[in-house]
């Protein structure tokens, strides 16, 4: 990699930080917890705990218990794309962060969205055109609608 392509990857995971820790929270406001495949229950909470223990391991195999519902927290998804990323596992953060983009836009903060799409294409230009053809289909469904 680039010394360039070095700083932007450092830049991005600064961005990236600032805005879950602005935009997603810290966790203090959440509790929901989800079953896993076994009769245990992991919450956001318990994720968190093991990521800021650096207990990357114990972080990820709990956040991706998170996601495995197709309802899964938007937090959960981009905080395990926070994973991903500080270990420079481009594609699976993408993926990750694309699943969060595909939420926002869900939820109408474009804004929002944006910020992650852009973030996502510049890892994996797969997860990027997932993005755009959401985006698309969207915009076919409304243009059906008037």
């Amino acid at each position: 990699m680039s010394m360039r392509n070095s700083l932007l990857a450092a830049a991005g995971f600064i961005a990236v930080m600032a805005v879950a820790l602005i935009y997603l929270g810290d966790g203090s406001e959440h509790g929901m917890l989800l079953s896993q495949e076994s009769e245990k229950s992991s919450s956001i909470d318990d994720a968190r705990k093991a990521f800021w223990a650096r207990d990357l391991p114990k972080a990820e195999r709990l956040y991706r218990i998170l996601t495995k519902d197709t309802d899964a927290d938007i937090n959960a998804w981009g905080e395990l794309g926070n994973i991903y990323y500080m270990q420079a596992r481009w594609k699976e953060a993408a993926k990750a962060y694309a699943e969060v983009a595909l939420r926002l836009i869900d939820k109408k903060d474009l804004q929002q969205a944006a910020f992650f799409h852009r973030l996502v294409s510049q890892m994996d230009q797969e997860q990027s055109a997932r993005i755009n053809q959401h985006l698309r289909s969207l915009n076919t469904k409304q243009q059906t609608k008037s």
